[in-house]
């Protein structure tokens, strides 16, 4: 999907099917201005919206969109790009025409190429007409050759990366993550018996240790201290402490058990519905469209310093169309020496700490990889980087 830099805060990436106009802001997330997709009305958000006087539905129907235009301002020094509209709307705004981007550079000549391009794929996008007053006609470029992906399967820490029987992408959690749940909860239930056998014996025998004191005052003589010199509760009270602490381990064992029952344990992305959905077992949890999705949101938080690469915290999000983060993996196992094979750790350590935009060539982890899959597979959406400093 070819991406191209129309300003210093602005991108517009496109494919035979989709043409997007993103503000790109290094200190916050990317925020999607205008998308246009074939079949679909054209979209913009409430900003673009207000500047242009548009219908604040933020969409205008196929049925209303006339042509786009190219054409040369000599007052502004510099290159329009926009679209016509239909007599209904055009009387509502006193203008049939409304600018989507505006190219002001010294070398107008390449900027011509540039808007031409653009112009032509979001005309073919939107299926209308092109019109320009440039000068130079350009042959339509010819589709890039696609970058080979990381290879599947990927392992993300407790999570894999695999290509699913009917062509589907599957998230899975691993078995290990269920394994040391299973581990927590036996030994909460442990602590939970020991507890309260301890508590009961003592309540039920005058002579019950914690009573008698030998358990508090054992350990304090080999300080040279003696019950009298530390401020401590009535031992008569130890054993009811004790059952309460057996109640708050049989409340995490019951939150343990929920967790497992509840979380999602896989994430299956469709490539021809275009659709990402959660699974808990045979159980659908939630299905999302990519329809509603402007982009994937990929953050790592890693070591500052060292020789091997370290990866304290990594998430896959979903950067939703009304500008929500819903995340689709989170992963807090430390994972060290990150980087795929055949990665450089100089060039990963060059990375920016800022979000940007993250292409196939430049992936260095498989958390990365899985996102430029996901991606492609949801119809090449552009996926975004956030690094992080530890």
């Amino acid at each position: 999907m070819p991406r191209i830099a129309v300003s210093a805060n602005s991108l517009v990436d496109y494919s035979s099917d989709r043409w997007r106009l993103i503000q790109v802001d290094g200190a916050a997330k990317p925020k999607l201005i205008v998308e246009a997709k074939t079949g679909l009305p054209f979209r913009y958000n409430g900003y673009f919206a207000v500047s242009r006087d548009l219908p604040e539905s933020g969409e205008i129907l196929e049925a209303d969109l006339g042509q786009v235009v190219l054409g040369w301002s000599n007052e502004s020094s510099s290159w329009q790009l926009g679209l016509t509209l239909s007599p209904e709307i055009s009387l509502a705004r006193s203008s049939r025409w409304f600018e989507l981007l505006r190219f002001t550079d010294a070398d107008a000549a390449a900027y011509e190429a540039v808007a031409i391009q653009l112009g032509t794929a979001l005309a073919n996008t939107l299926g209308i007409p092109f019109a320009s007053t440039a000068s130079q006609a350009i042959e339509p470029e010819p589709e890039p050759e696609p970058i080979a992906l990381e290879p599947l399967p990927l392992d993300l820490g407790l999570w894999r990366l695999e290509r699913g029987i009917e062509g589907e992408l599957r998230l899975e959690r691993k078995a290990r993550w269920l394994r040391a749940k299973q581990r927590q909860i036996a030994w909460y239930g442990l602590l939970t018996v020991v507890y309260l056998w301890v508590s009961f014996a003592t309540l039920a025998n005058e002579l019950g240790l914690p009573i008698a004191g030998t358990t508090i005052l054992a350990p304090l003589s080999l300080l040279g201290l003696s019950i009298e010199d530390v401020p401590i509760a009535n031992p008569a009270l130890l054993p009811y402490l004790g059952i309460a602490v057996a109640v708050l381990l049989l409340l995490a064992i019951a939150r343990l058990v929920w967790n497992i029952l509840r979380e999602t344990n896989a994430i299956i992305i469709n490539p021809y519905e275009k659709t990402i959905s959660a699974a808990r077992g045979n159980r659908q949890l939630w299905k999302v469209n990519a329809g509603g999705v402007q982009s994937i949101y990929a953050s790592e938080v890693v070591k500052k310093r060292g020789r091997k690469p370290t990866v304290f915290h990594g998430e896959i999000n979903l950067h939703l169309l009304d500008g929500r983060f819903m995340p689709i993996l989170i992963d807090k196992e430390k994972i060290v020496d990150a980087l795929l094979i055949g990665r450089e750790p100089g060039a990963d350590k060059e990375r920016p700490t800022e979000v940007h935009v993250l292409e196939p060539e430049a992936v260095s982890t498989a958390l990365q990889a899985a996102s430029i899959h996901i991606g492609d597979c949801l119809g090449e959406l552009p996926v975004w980087y956030d690094r992080r400093l530890k």
